[in-house]
Formats: C-alpha cells, structure tokens, sequence
C-alpha cells in the first residue's frame, strides 16, 4: 500500500513539474477590413508522455473559438483549456523593469540637485541673519561693514544664479520622469489586457523539441482603405497608390511580422435570410400637396452625366509593392517585407500596391450650378482595379489638390477623378429675360426660357471642354416640354441633361445657346424644384 501510494506522490509531482509556461512570438498577421488573424510560435521541450503547456499574453479580445493548434508529428493534444490571468499585475514586465531603473536613475539626480540647493539656501540664511547682526551692531566699524555688505550682496548673487541652473537642470529631469510615468501607465495598461491564457495538454511519444505553432482571430484590429492619386500632367498616365490604414489595440505587439491585408470582412453571422411573406393593403393618408402641380426639375450632378465620353480602354500597368492574389471572395495583398505594427492608438500606413493608369483627361463645368471649370480623370475598366470605397488624396503637378471619395459599389463604366479646379477658364451663364413671354391661347399658357453660356480659355493650350446643363423633366401628362435649341448638344431624354463638347484654343472663346418652352393648362400653377 505504502509503494502504491509513493508511486502516486512521484506521479502527481512529476505530472506539475511539467507544466510549461511559455509565451509565443508573433510571426504571422492577416489583417480583415474588421479583425485579423494572427499566428505565433514557441519552442517547448516535452517529456515523454503527458505535458501541460501553459501560452500567456495572449491578446483579451481574442475569439476562443478560432483557436488552432499546430503541432509536429509524434505528438497529439489531448485538451485545450482557455483561461484568464487575474495575477500578473503584480509581476513587472521587461518594458516597465527598464523604466522603473530609468526612473530611479533620474530620480537619484534629482535628489542631488535638492541637496545642493538646500545648501545653498542654507548658507542664504546664514548671509542674511549675520547682514542682520553687523547692521544693529554698533560696535562695528563703518568701512568694514560696508566691505562685509559689498561681499554679501556679490555671494548672494552667485547663489541665486546657481540655484537658478540647478533649478533649470532639476525642471528638465522632473520632465523626464513624469514622461517616463506616463509610459509606466501605459505599459501597465498594455500589461492589464494581456489577460487571457491557453492551457494545452500535449501527449509526446518521446522526449522532444517541439515547434508549437498557435493561431486565433482578435476583434480590436484591422484596417482602412485609402489611397493617392496623382498626376504630373494631362499627357501621362495616372498614378495611383494603394494604402492600408492599420491599426491594431490587442495588448500585443507585432514586431517584424509577415504580414497579409485581406480584404475580407470576417461575419459571425451565417444564418442564410429567410424572406418573409408581403402583404399589400389600402393605404390613405393626408397629403396637404396633392394639388400642387407636379412638374419637378431634376438636379443633376457633375457624376451623373460625366460618363458619356470617349470609350478609350485604359490598361494598368502594375508596379509590385506586394503581391495580390484576385481569389473568390476576397483580394489578398501579400506585402514583401517584414512588418512592425504595435498596438496603440494611432493607425500606421502601409504601401499596398502602385498602378500606372491610363487615363482621359477632360475639363468639365456646370455652369447651372457652379461657374468653376474641373480637370477630370476618367478611367475606364475601373473595375479591374480591386478598388474598394474609401477615401484618397489628391495631387497634380506635385501640388496638393484635395480629397475625394472612392465608392467601390459604382455601377458607372468610366470612373470621374476630379483633379481640381482651373481658374484660368472663364465660364458664365446667363438667362435671356427679354425672350422670356406668356402666351395665353384658348386653355394653356407657353413659358419660354432661353440661355446663353460663355467660355474663354485662358491657359497656354488647347482643351477640351465638356458643358453640362438642362431641360426640366414633366410627369404629368397636362405638362408639356418642347426643346427649342441645344446646338450640338446630346440630349439625355431621361434625366434631362445635355451635354456639349467643345474643343477651345489657347486665348480662345466660345458660346452655347438653348432654349426650351413649357405648356400647360391656363388654370394650372407650376414650380421647379429637384429631388
């Protein structure tokens, strides 16, 4: 009985003496449009038979349910244990034991510095109160007290300007420990949310060295597209640079890492929608409106009708900063040197991927709404792109122009890139009143509106120029428009837009009139407005 029971003494103290704990290196980081995976490694030595191995620091916002464990041959995992680590703000970390010496370091200058000036305000007071003694002190000769004043008031002067730098070398070492506090604070609480701990029950058939290799998917990390777009003249392509805006808060930083940047976006969600059966029933509501006429104009944009140019195929040239792989559900950039992203507040920009595009460069002007006249890059096949919405930089001729936005969902076939605004092209537009009349016949009215837009083109060369304005659009039947003039313009039946092009030499003018007339019922009101 005695025997048995050793044996299960030496079984249970041999089974905790092989408790390992260790912490893994991060290696590897795939960053999603929200979230990232992440893999790490360690070295662990185990023993034949059971090994419990204990991971630590790992990142708390880490999903326990995207654990995976990648283990060598002659070996199995019997378990996985996740659990938290309430205990560890007691111990010091290496970044906060460098900053606890540093601390002290300073701090045992700066109690230096206290010393001598203690000493020096000591021997202040002494001066004063003997000044004191030889001025009430009748017995004192005057010439002598005279000298023991002049000596005072020189050494009085010598000890406050020592006091003055020693002040000024103590204000400088003051500041550098309340910076070195805060990065205590902020390794402290770097520290604190490291909380999170995997216990690993590993069976070895031999004694082993065995290369453990971990990977988990964190939440409080990813990143966001942006780009910059420039170009150094109307004649060469357009350059477009990729940018991932990484950030990443899990505790834990990633130094030197491979790094990946998906555009993926990880849901946990993956219940298929169910569609629900629609129902249509009477529905009567008060519309303080429905006798207002109902002939709306609609507002149309610099977007909307800027796609009817030229068809030029553009084709990207690539320049590789990383490698992309097109796969089923996600673009993959592959970047080709190591990467160091900490965990912090602040994002850190990493170059993803730089095209040569060709581009058509046309300037653009709506001079119903703004007089200001646009260079415009218009690249066709944009699709191609593995564009994705966000936001991007603007740059032409190295100067910065301003910001824009990428929209990835657009349905257009040639993407607009507005590049800033020419103001050495001068653009007006002016209504004709003396050809605006009423005509009252029979039971309708005709109202005629006639424009006239003015373009002179100050710069050194010749442009190309597209103009767009337009006729109102009727939905009722008793509403009716009649185009009157629009020149060369190409009209757009359905939006009501027309566009002019124009092709204007350097000192150069031009003019576009149009003219369009509106009938209607006599007893009927009309207004304009968009929507």
């Amino acid at each position: 009985m005695k025997r048995y029971l050793i044996l299960l003494i030496f079984s249970i103290s041999l089974f905790k003496a092989q408790e390992i704990k260790k912490e893994i290196d991060v290696k590897q980081a795939t960053i999603f449009l929200q979230g990232a995976k992440v893999f790490g490694s360690t070295n662990v030595s185990l023993q034949k038979g059971r090994n419990m191995v204990k991971i630590i620091n790992l990142p708390n916002d880490l999903d326990e349910n995207t654990y995976k464990i990648n283990l060598e041959k002659n070996t199995t995992l019997l378990s996985i244990t996740p659990q938290s680590n309430f205990l560890k703000n007691d111990e010091l970390s290496e970044g906060e034991k460098k900053l606890e010496t540093e601390r002290k370091k300073l701090q045992r200058q700066v109690s230096l510095l206290n010393i001598q000036i203690s000493n020096l305000s000591g021997e202040q007071n002494i001066i004063k109160d003997n000044l004191k003694i030889s001025d009430s002190n009748k017995v004192t000769p005057q010439e002598q007290l005279i000298k023991l004043t002049e000596f005072y008031r020189k050494r009085m002067l010598e000890i406050d300007n020592q006091v003055f730098l020693l002040n000024e070398q103590k204000s400088v070492l003051d500041e550098s420990i309340a910076k070195i506090n805060k990065e205590f604070t902020e390794e402290q609480t770097h520290k604190n949310t490291n909380k999170k701990e995997l216990l690993l029950e590993i069976l070895a058939d031999n004694d082993t060295n065995l290369d453990l290799g971990i990977s988990y998917i964190v939440s409080n990390a990813g990143w966001i597209p942006s780009y910059d777009l420039r170009a150094e003249s109307t004649k060469k392509p357009l350059e477009m640079v990729y940018k991932g805006k990484i950030y990443q808060k899990t505790g834990q930083d990633w130094n030197n890492v491979k790094l990946f940047v998906s555009t993926y976006r990880p849901s946990y969600n993956q219940n298929r929608p169910i569609l629900s059966p629609l129902y249509v029933a009477e529905y009567k509501a008060y519309n303080p409106q429905t006798e207002v006429a109902d002939y709306k104009m609609k507002k149309v944009s610099a977007e909307v009708n800027s796609y009817q140019m030229r068809d030029d195929v553009a084709k990207p040239s690539q320049i590789p900063v990383a490698t992309v792989s097109d796969n089923q559900m996600n673009v993959m950039y592959e970047l080709k040197y190591s990467q160091t992203i900490v965990s912090q507040e602040k994002e850190q920009y990493v170059i993803l991927d730089k095209k040569q595009i060709d581009a058509t460069y046309k300037y653009h002007v709506v001079p119903k709404l703004n007089n200001q006249v646009f260079l415009m890059a218009f690249i066709k096949n944009w699709q191609n792109l593995n564009l994705i919405s966000g936001e991007a930089n603007i740059y032409f001729e190295d100067n910065y122009i301003g910001k824009t936005n990428i929209t990835s969902n657009y349905v257009k076939d040639e993407f607009p890139i507005s590049l800033g605004v020419d103001e050495r092209i001068n653009v007006k537009r002016i209504k004709f009143e003396d050809k605006t009349a009423q005509k009252n016949f029979n039971t309708n009215k005709w109202e005629t509106e006639s424009y006239q837009i003015s373009i002179r083109n100050n710069t050194k060369e010749n442009i190309e120029l597209e103009i767009l304005d337009q006729l109102p659009i009727s939905e009722n039947s008793k509403i009716l428009v009649k185009t009157l003039e629009i020149g060369d313009g190409n009209l757009d039946e359905k939006t009501g837009s027309i566009l002019w092009n124009r092709k204007i030499g350097s000192g150069s003018s031009d003019k576009i009139n149009f003219s369009y007339e509106v009938k209607y019922p006599k007893d009927m009101q009309i207004q304009y407005y968009s929507r």
